[in-house]
C-alpha cells in the first residue's frame, strides 16, 4: 500500500527491530518528539544497488511529500564515501527529501556501547565485546533482542548517533506529513 511519507530504512532485517525499540525509547524519554511514528523497514535493495531509488519511491505515494532517513553501517568506509554511496542513487531531485546517518563501524557499536561496554573497543571490534558481556557469541539476529539492554543515556556523546537523532527530529517533523499506519 502506497502512502507511507516517513520512512526509516536500515540496511538489514534484524535492524528494524534494533531501531524500533530504540525509536520507542527515544519517544518514551522525550529525547525526540513525534506525532505519529515511522514506517521502520529494511531497505528495499542493497546498498549498491541501482533500483534502491525506484524500491524507495515505489513505496510513496506523493513523491512531493515524503521524507526517508536511511541508516547505514559504515563498514570502516569514510562517513562520507558511506552517504554518497546512498546519496548517488537519488540525485538532486529527491535531496530534500532524503538523510542518510552513517553507523561506525556496524550497528553493534550502538548496541555495545549502549549496554556499557568500552567506546573504544565497541568500535573496533563490538561483536566480540557484545560476545564477552552476553557470556555467548553474538550472532547478528540478537540485535533487536538485545536492545532492550541498550541505555540510551550511553549513546547521546556519539557522533553517529547524534547524527541519528537530528536525523529522527527532521523525519518525526510533523509540518503537513503523515505515515503509513
Amino acid at each position: 500500500m502506497k502512502g507511507a511519507y516517513r520512512l526509516l530504512l536500515v540496511e538489514d532485517t534484524y535492524g528494524v527491530e534494533f531501531h524500533r525499540k530504540l525509536v520507542d525509547m527515544l519517544v518514551e524519554r522525550a529525547i525526540v518528539s513525534c506525532c505519529c511514528k515511522p514506517r521502520i523497514e529494511r531497505i528495499p535493495a542493497g546498498k549498491c544497488n541501482q533500483a534502491l531509488r525506484r524500491k524507495v519511491l515505489a513505496k510513496v505515494f506523493d513523491e512531493s511529500s515524503w521524507k526517508a532517513l536511511i541508516v547505514i553501517d559504515s563498514e570502516r568506509r569514510s562517513i562520507e564515501e558511506a552517504e554518497r554511496g546512498i546519496l548517488n542513487h537519488f540525485g538532486r531531485e529527491h535531496s530534500q527529501h532524503l538523510k542518510v546517518v552513517v553507523v561506525d563501524p556496524r550497528h553493534e557499536a550502538w548496541l555495545c556501547i549502549g549496554m556499557g561496554l568500552g567506546r573504544g573497543s565497541c568500535r573496533s571490534d563490538p561483536e566480540l565485546e557484545i560476545s564477552k558481556a552476553i557470556g555467548t557469541d553474538y550472532e547478528k539476529h540478537m540485535l533487536g533482542k538485545l536492545a532492550a539492554r541498550v541505555s540510551i543515556e550511553s549513546l547521546l556523546g556519539e557522533p553517529d548517533f547524534q547524527s541519528y537523532l537530528e536525523g529522527l527530529r527532521w523525519l518525526l517533523d510533523c509540518s503537513g506529513m503523515r505515515a503509513l499506519g
